[in-house]
């Protein structure tokens, strides 16, 4: 997990492998720390993103609810399929921007 600002100020969190039980709370706490009133929005780049269980949508809720109450969103880019579905079937799917990647060519 890294946490990365653009030279245009955006934060974004690069997150890869799985987000479980065992690696959900350090996933928060990097996402809670790139959000504050100078920057109200996170990116998370889940590009290398395999899996991701409830813990890491906790985690992902909390900083939204944050981000939304500094006046700033959650946008989650290079989603790959797996994600885009688990945020489908539970419904978060709203609370974040989604971006999936785009289709690897054969």
């Amino acid at each position: 997990m890294s946490l990365t600002t653009l030279p245009s100020g955006t934060r974004v969190v690069g997150v890869s492998g799985e987000v479980d039980i065992a690696t959900a709370d350090v996933f928060g706490d990097l996402l809670l720390a790139a959000l504050d009133l100078d920057h109200p929005h996170v990116v998370v780049d889940a590009e290398h993103l395999e899996f991701c269980d409830a813990q890491g949508l906790r985690a992902l809720t909390a900083a939204a609810d944050l981000a939304e109450a500094l006046g700033g969103r959650v946008t989650i880019v290079n989603a790959r399929p797996l994600v885009v579905r688990l945020l489908r079937i539970t419904g978060l799917c709203r609370r974040f921007a989604v971006r999936a990647a785009a289709a690897q060519p054969n």
